[in-house]
């Protein structure tokens, strides 16, 4: 497996295809080392806690859950453990095989999916819920993913994900590194230091950054209403939205003619 792209020597907005390699080599690269953040005192053990919360009080065990881009598959085995049925995909395969190592196959169905998918490998209809933690932002197509979404979750399930918030403070620092390491002499500068390449690798393949609104809009035109107003805060780096299924977008072809006015 090459390693995966340097923004030291690659800033240009990658192709669809290329984009989700980068993505796809990005996360196997962190693979090993991924879990340790959903340990005891893991600084993303809370993402758990919070994921199951919201569950819980829309659909109750044993529903059928789809946790979309599980990684090293925490997320997946603490669903499962609150007796929800759970299949997990993602593109990152060393991820996919890190999670099997730890939790085995036989209460949790893994599925590593190719990195430039089209179609996800479940028929219609197949959840009652999807989960995905910070995974929207990396997401090369937005378009087909909700629409895929849509189309393997059950009418009156539930969708609920993580995106960056904007008009938080850590956001807005962020969104000035990228802009600042564009410029040439900086960004060799920064990038001789392999933890700061590494972290602007991590912000420049973090593209959807969208006001809120854009993304209620988004997953709206793909039959998703959004359940709470309690969940909005300026104040949390991450947003997390809980959405329901109320209809069939008939014809889907339309969905994707005004992406370019929305990403």
């Amino acid at each position: 497996m090459k390693p995966y792209p340097s923004l030291a020597t690659e800033l240009n907005i990658p192709s669809p295809r290329d984009f989700s390699e980068q993505v796809r080599d990005l996360f196997n690269e962190r693979a090993g080392v991924w879990g340790s953040n959903y340990m005891p005192g893991g600084k993303l053990t809370w993402r758990l806690h919070q994921f199951c919360s919201v569950l819980g009080s829309l659909v109750l065990p044993p529903a059928e859950v789809l946790d979309f881009g599980c990684g090293t598959g925490h997320l997946a085995q603490h669903l499962g453990e609150h007796h929800y049925v759970i299949t997990a995909c993602d593109m990152a395969d060393r991820m996919i095989v890190q999670a099997r190592q730890a939790f085995g196959d036989a209460d949790i169905a893994w599925n590593a999916l190719p990195a430039n998918w089209r179609r996800l490998p479940f028929v219609d209809q197949s959840f009652d819920a999807i989960v995905a933690s910070s995974v929207m932002e990396y997401v090369g197509d937005l378009e087909l993913a909700f629409r895929e979404l849509a189309r393997v979750l059950r009418e009156g399930g539930v969708l609920i994900f993580n995106v960056p918030n904007p008009r938080n403070g850590r956001r807005k620092r962020e969104e000035w590194a990228k802009r600042i390491t564009r410029l040439a002499w900086i960004r060799r500068i920064a990038c001789t230091i392999p933890r700061i390449d590494r972290y602007l690798t991590y912000l420049g393949l973090s593209s959807n950054r969208f006001p809120l609104s854009e993304w209620e809009s988004a997953a709206g035109r793909h039959g998703f209403q959004r359940l709470y107003d309690d969940h909005r805060t300026t104040k949390r780096p991450l947003f997390l939205f809980a959405f329901q299924k109320v209809r069939v977008i008939q014809k889907r072809q339309d969905c994707t003619s005004d992406k370019a006015s929305h990403f």
